[in-house]
């Protein structure tokens, strides 16, 4: 069962290598640069009793379009907008007639457009039909037409420049056919070359215009476009034989079956994903074993298995050898990283572990590299990048061990010479990185999280901290830390003490990279960043607080890899914007809208409190906990919300195979309600205040949650949607659909600009406390 607010009168229905540069202070490794179902009524004595109100008759359904059909609606939008384009033109008409004065009168023909004419040539046929729609007002002076084409102009030219003017036209591929030559038909072989171009007009690139034969447009060079393009990214292609995987890996086998002799193409841990001539890695998850999938691989060609039980290989089609081993989850990485023949050896690799923080960071780093002039690949949660701008979708934070290496070959492969890379606790629990070889560690904070995974926060603590614990040589290694993090010791001691490290803060006046003061406002952020090399004057779009800590990561890692300073100030300050981080949400609206990945509380705290330092009149809060994970932060999630927002709407994200209410009955907990206290206050259509004076609603629709906070909105206010950031879905039970909470607030924004509109007033919704209370 969902629910819905309801107004009194009205209801809402929310339908390699590389030479290492001059400036690093140390010498490189290779190169380091781096639907609550009622209950029923049971008696006491097991009888069932039914409700009364199960015998009521149905009720009729509300008018929710408020007695304008749908038809309605379009055609007074449609007249409101003719309205105003009329109203722009008036105001601005010497503009308009100045613009287009000079256009020429549209062709005769003009319905006869062919459906390969570029976009930019329709936009000049729109244009010209509309000047000759303004001289038939008489708005502007007709232009005399040039009955004679190309030819005429050709005439009037002298005889050597008609030569010139010819031969420009054939190598361009337009070239204006005579009578004479159309006669001649074009069958004298000795006149053809290497260099003659089938003019025939059946073929598909070329079009006949009337006057000789063209080229298609769909052929024509976009100049606009030069340069932008993202280069082709290739596909390095790998092989070996099994037994040179083993030998190249160090995996020592328990047993071995089959010839080892066969030659691996790919390697796969997932059957799914499993094709020709692959090695197929039985590993042994959570939920799964992967030694069920054995014979879903072999269908899909997997030519060898590794397993760590006892498999029958003569009963597949294809599979020619079987290696057994102690531990499969063990081995993957090295059998993969050894297949793609260890490509992290040969690129900076710069790690990034903490709660918060880690994809922001990554972005920034990313772009003071590529300010250098380096080629930077990236790993995070929003997205992969082999270099620059070539980007893929990414589906986790940390990729499988395949996943890392394959990349990371591929990076390589196609230019790249560093990398920027996400550590998460899940990635180096589970071994996902044990085979990267990383030369920078980053450490920015440490809060609760994913203690449904690891159990405690020491464990937690102690999956982060294993990417420190490879920092063990002081020549090529660096730390980099947040020394106003608690734990901020604990990482430094990892690894070699005497691996260098680099500090910062905003609070510690004694770290090596911290601000001597900054100002925050809606539109951007202004800080001046102190180093032992010298103050840098950073302006970013990047906004709050939070992300003062992020950019002074870069600053550190820029620091510690002796980056120029004009370099770090650049490669910051190139980076406006990071999708679904603090992500400003822009309709010309008159108040902000801002959504946010924050899904820890440490996380969502953070970002409140930037967010009250922009000073907005109220801050109305979207958020919601993902299901089957750590119950134990729903009630803080809640807590914090409450505390730091006016207004908090709390709403599902992702509750998978739990039921969406009783995840908002755990968030409850945290200002003391249970569901059956909310649901008696929505009985009487009137949510009473907490004790600080703050509202608190529900609703287990997201999309009904996020319009209802915009509907709210009013001048100055502060609409936050914290939770999803960039993520582009939403899990329920077995079904996954695309939801962006983006996307969500643009079109939330623009209903209730309709509403507005068409004159209803939003803010009678029940949060409003009604006159009679």
């Amino acid at each position: 069962m969902g629910f819905s607010f309801t107004i009194p009168t009205l209801t809402f229905k929310f339908h390699h290598n590389f030479p290492p540069k001059p400036f690093i202070s140390f010498p490189p490794k290779r190169f380091n640069f781096l639907s609550l179902s009622p209950l029923k009524a049971i008696g006491p004595d097991g009888k069932f009793y039914p409700t009364p109100s199960d015998d009521d008759p149905p009720e009729a359904p509300e008018d929710t379009a408020h007695g304008v059909s749908k038809f309605q609606q379009i055609h007074r939008q449609a007249a409101k907008a003719r309205k105003r384009q009329e109203d722009d033109f008036k105001a601005n008409q010497s503009t308009y007639l100045n613009a287009i004065a000079d256009v020429d009168d549209p062709p005769v023909n003009t319905g006869d457009v062919s459906e390969q004419d570029d976009f930019f040539g329709e936009i000049d046929k729109a244009v010209a039909m509309k000047r000759d729609e303004y001289v038939k007002k008489g708005l502007i002076k007709p232009k005399k037409r040039e009955d004679d084409t190309a030819r005429q102009g050709i005439e009037e030219l002298e005889p050597e420049e008609v030569v010139d003017l010819e031969e420009i036209d054939e190598l361009q591929g337009l070239r204006v056919v005579s009578e004479d030559e159309e006669d001649e038909g074009f069958d004298d072989d000795s006149k053809s070359g290497k260099f003659d171009v089938n003019l025939d007009a059946t073929s598909d690139k070329y079009k006949d215009k009337g006057n000789g034969l063209v080229l298609d447009s769909s052929f024509d060079l976009d100049f606009d476009s030069f340069g932008k393009s993202r280069a082709r990214i290739v596909e390095p292609k790998f092989k070996m034989s099994l037994a040179e995987l083993l030998d190249e890996s160090k995996v020592v086998p328990v047993s071995v079956y089959g010839d080892l002799e066969v030659e691996i193409t790919g390697i796969q841990h997932d059957s799914r994903v499993v094709s020709a001539g692959d090695l197929f890695v039985c590993c042994v998850g959570r939920k799964t074993d992967g030694h069920l999938y054995l014979s879903e691989a072999d269908k899909r060609g997997a030519v060898a298995v590794v397993g760590s039980k006892e498999i029958d290989i003569e009963e597949t089609l294809g599979c020619k050898a079987l290696v057994i081993v102690e531990d499969t989850n063990l081995v993957l990485p090295a059998l993969a990283a050894s297949f793609y023949r260890h490509p992290s050896k040969n690129m900076a690799v710069i790690g990034i572990t903490g709660t918060n923080g880690k994809t922001t960071t990554a972005y920034l780093i990313k772009g003071m590299y590529e300010a250098m002039g380096l080629r930077t690949g990236m790993l995070s949660s929003v997205s992969y990048y082999i270099h620059g701008n070539n980007k893929l979708e990414s589906p986790r934070t940390t990729p499988d061990a395949v996943m890392v290496q394959n990349l990371m070959a591929k990076m390589l492969h196609n230019g790249t010479e560093a990398v920027v890379m996400e550590a998460s606790s899940h990635g180096l629990a589970l071994g996902r990185c044990s085979e990267v070889d990383f030369d920078i560690a980053v450490f920015t904070n440490l809060t609760r999280d994913h203690m449904d995974f690891h159990g405690t926060e020491e464990e937690y603590r102690n999956a982060k901290a294993k990417l420190f614990s490879r920092m063990v040589d002081p020549e090529r290694h660096r730390k980099v830390v947040n020394i106003d993090d608690p734990n901020a010791t604990s990482f430094i001691a990892q690894g070699n003490p005497d691996v260098p490290v680099v500090t910062f803060a905003m609070e510690n006046k004694k770290a090596d990279v911290h601000p001597l003061k900054f100002e925050l406002s809606l539109f951007e952020t202004q800080v001046l960043v102190n180093t032992p090399h010298g103050i840098l004057e950073i302006s970013s779009g990047l906004l709050g607080r939070h992300n003062i800590y992020n950019i002074l990561a870069a600053v550190a890692v820029g620091i510690a890899v002796g980056v120029p300073l004009e370099d770090i100030v650049r490669g910051i300050e190139a980076v406006d914007a990071v999708p679904g981080r603090c992500e400003l949400i822009d309709e010309e609206q008159a108040f902000g809208v801002i959504v946010d990945y924050a899904h820890t509380p440490d996380a969502l705290s953070r970002l409140l409190d930037s967010v009250r330092e922009l000073a907005p009149r109220r801050i109305i809060t979207v958020v919601g906990c993902a299901g089957e994970s750590d119950r134990g932060k729903r009630p803080l999630m809640t807590k914090i919300a409450m505390d730091k927002s006016d207004v908090t709407i709390l709403t599902s994200d992702n509750p998978m195979n739990e039921d969406p209410l009783d995840i908002l009955d755990d968030m409850l907990a945290g200002v003391g309600w249970t569901m059956q206290e909310y649901l008696k206050y929505g009985e009487n259509d009137y949510y009473p205040p907490l004790p600080n004076g703050h509202r608190l609603f529900l609703h287990d629709i997201r999309r009904v949650a996020v319009r209802c906070a915009v509907a709210m909105g009013e001048e100055g206010d502060m609409v936050v949607v914290a939770g999803k950031g960039h993520e582009t879905y939403q899990i329920e039970g077995d079904k996954k659909e695309f939801f962006d909470d983006r996307e969500e607030s643009r079109e939330a924004l623009q209903y209730v600009d309709e509403l507005h509109q068409a004159g209803i007033d939003t803010s009678e919704f029940p949060w409003r406390l009604p006159e009679s209370h």
